[in-house]
This record gives C-alpha cells, structure tokens and sequence, in this order.
C-alpha cells in the first residue's frame, strides 16, 4: 500500500486536534481510546499502521479489512481515518495536522514498549503529548498488582484477584464517545483503508459488525460449551479470537456479559488473555535457534504436517491452511513441540505468529512458555483418542489417512503391515512407541 506521503491527502491547518492511533482496538463501541480523546475537548482524528512488511498475511488482511470498517464508522462521526506505512510517518502527519495529543491502546509486549518509547521521544521533540490507555484487556497490566509487587505468575490466584475485582468493580464504565458527532474537517481528506486481502483466504468476515454478529452465533449454543468445547471436530468454540485480537470487540463487554449469563468456562479465557498480557512484561525474546540440522530437519516436518503423529500433523495443516487452530489442538501441538520434538520453545511460537489469524504477541508468548515450563508431556496416543474419538478431525485434514478407522487412524505406525498410509509416513519422526 503507498503511504500517504506520496499523495497529497492532508492539507496543513491552525486547528489543534487530538489523534487517536488505533492498533489493537479497531472498533467503535467502548473504546477507551475514543472516550479519552472525546474528553480532550478537541476535534478528534483517527490514524491507523498499516504494516507492510508483516510476515503474516492472513492477519495483516484481517486487520486492514476491519480498519476499512471502522473508518467508514468513524467518518459517520466526523471522524477522518489516515493510514500511514510507519510509526515515522505518523509522527510527520501529527505535525502537519496540529496534534497536540497522540492517545492508543497500550501495548504489552517488552519489543512494543521498546519502539512506543522510542515514539515517544520522536512526539516529544514537537511538543506532542503520547498516552496510552488500556483497550486489550478488561483489566491494565499493573491493574490487579499490588503496591511495589510483581505480575502474577499463578493464573488461579490471578484469576481469584481477577474475579474479585470485577465484581467490586466491572471495567465497563458509561461509553462517552456513544453520542459523539464532530463537522467532518473540510480541509482533511482521508481515503478509507485498502480492504483487500490480495486473494487471501479468511474463514471469517472481519471487523467490528462481524464480531458482534459470530459473539451472538455462539450465544445461541453457549450452554454446551463446557462440555463441547475440547473437541476440535465439534467446532463449538467461540471462535472469538481473531475479533479480541484486532481490538474488533471489547473484551470488556464480552466479560461482562458471559459473566452475567454464567457461562464461566468461556469467561475463564477472558481471564487467561490478561493474565498473559500481564506478564508479558516480565519476559524478553530469546534466540529462535540454535542451528542443528537434526533440529531444523525435525522443525520442517513439525512445520509441514509431517511428523507421522497424526493429530499432530492434522492441526498443523489446518493452521497452515486456515490461520486457526483449537485451543486443545494449540496446547497438545506445542507439548509435542518442546517435550517430544525437544525443539527450542521460540521456533514453535514464531512459526505460530506467522499462521495465526489471532496472534497476539503478548498470548502467543504466554502460551508458549507455558508448554515449555510443564515438565512431562501427555501420552500424544492417548491425547488424540480423548480429543478426536472417531477420528474426524485427523481424516479432514489428512486425506492420506480418510479409509482408516478410529481404531487405527491416529496410530496407524502400529498397523503398518495391515494398512496403506498413500504416502503419509509410516513411522512417527519421534519414535513414539
């Protein structure tokens, strides 16, 4: 996408305004960015990044055909969208357009807080104020800390101290940018986003409406996600995180209300997006690899789908595929990962962030870390008995494996004398027993 610099979009004017940058919160209703700046007193502005050099394009096309739709909400306020191809280009439109006060969504990870101070520092030199609020998570990441304590490491502490907050005190305050109208700026001219997705497939419409309408969709079946919910070939999850990802729905609000219908067991994947967000902080990257062959030979099959074990290699060529993965399949793909494959933990949850429709930085990490700090791996036979009974998840996504039953689909190393894979690899990469 050609950046804005290179045509001329924007005129210079003597009015101050308040820019809300939007990076994570790419939606209208209970926003805290918008709110802040609503109470700024000034007209307000919109800008958004668009990253061009993102190595996952899937979730680059998801996030700029939501910023299309919110740009046509927000000019329905008065509101003009810019789009700008780096951090240095939103710096030159600020002074172009008299921002006296930049405000965004607070970022988690320790890289984001690296380049939001650097501008900072870049905003100040003209005299231009940077804020941040908290629109990725119900609560701050310093929120539920105490006084001159640390991040919680424990999720069911945090998730006592979580929960007991929220009653005392749900986040979801009175929307203050609700009603807001502003005269669209006669002399700015901002063309909505590009929305095309470069003939990328999404699996799901993006944007704040679409997110509304798939949270209402799996109202209607919510009552049995506790007991459906960890088998991928049911497809009864949420199928929420993409939305929360961009900031397409608040977190916030859907707290609130599957707390109030009771339904605990999803509100406890609320819980757990602050809890990683929380101590992202805590953690720096490390190094993605260490150059064994063995290792890069045993990352590329993990990485294709070809690992023998075939659960494993079902999820793995779904998220190739289709940018998603179940949670159970995430969890049981990143054990085997780190405890089977003995691979460096950073290998599995960069490739990860490459796939993933929902990245988030902050989760992908937590998550990650996790699986490498549990100290033995499940049973990988039992665990893909227990999570795909009859097989239908492992035979969608393996083909080779489709005429096999469930007795022997998900071990079919153990029936090699007896069964033809097509080529899928007769014995798992791991010696499995």
């Amino acid at each position: 996408m050609p950046s804005e610099t290179a045509r001329p979009l924007y005129a210079d004017t003597c009015a101050a305004h308040t820019l809300v940058w939007f990076r994570q919160n790419l939606r209208i209703r209970d926003n805290a960015a918008l709110c802040a700046a609503v109470a700024e007193g000034l007209p307000v502005i919109g800008i958004w990044i668009d990253d061009a050099e993102t190595d996952n394009p899937r979730r680059a096309a998801f996030y700029r055909q939501s910023a299309a739709e919110l740009a046509q909400g927000l000019a329905g306020r008065g509101i003009p969208l810019y789009t700008a191809a780096s951090p240095a280009e939103l710096v030159r439109l600020a002074v172009r357009l008299n921002i006296r006060a930049v405000i965004a969504d607070e970022s988690h990870t320790f890289a984001d807080k690296l380049a939001d101070n650097a501008l900072w520092h870049e905003l100040n030199k003209h005299g231009i104020a940077l804020t941040f609020v908290n629109d990725r998570a119900v609560f701050g990441k310093t929120d539920l800390i105490p006084d001159g304590g640390t991040a919680h490491t424990d999720f069911d502490r945090y998730r006592e101290v979580w929960l007991d907050r929220f009653s005392k005190q749900p986040p979801a305050g009175p929307d203050l940018f609700a009603a807001y109208r502003q005269p669209f700026p006669e002399n700015l001219s901002a063309p909505p986003p590009a929305a095309l997705s470069d003939g990328i497939f999404l699996p799901q419409n993006s944007g704040e409406t679409a997110a509304w309408r798939q949270w209402r969709r799996f109202l209607e079946q919510a009552d049995s996600y506790s007991v459906l919910k960890d088998f991928p070939s049911r497809k009864h999850t949420s199928l929420m995180g993409a939305y929360l990802s961009a900031g397409c729905i608040s977190p916030r609000l859907l707290a609130r209300e599957s707390l109030e219908r009771r339904l605990n067991a999803w509100a406890d994947n609320i819980i757990r997006r602050d809890f990683f967000l929380q101590l992202a902080l805590q953690h720096t990257d490390d190094d993605p690899s260490d150059g064994n062959p063995e290792h890069t030979l045993r990352l590329t099959l993990w990485q294709q789908g070809r690992t023998g074990i075939p659960i494993i290699d079902a999820a793995m060529r779904c998220l190739h595929k289709t940018g998603s993965l179940h949670p159970a399949l995430r969890r049981l793909s990143a054990d085997f990962f780190c405890h089977v494959l003995n691979l460096p933990r950073r290998e599995g949850e960069i490739w990860f962030a490459r796939q993933l429709t929902d990245f988030d930085a902050a989760i992908n990490q937590g998550n990650w870390r996790l699986a490498a700090s549990r100290h033995t791996c499940p049973d990988i036979a039992a665990a893909a008995h227990k999570t795909d009974p009859d097989g239908t998840f492992v035979r969608r996504h393996i083909p080779e494996l489709a005429h096999l039953s469930a007795d022997t689909v998900h071990t079919p190393w153990r029936f090699a004398c007896s069964v033809d894979t097509h080529g899928y690899p007769a014995h798992p990469v791991a010696g499995i027993p």
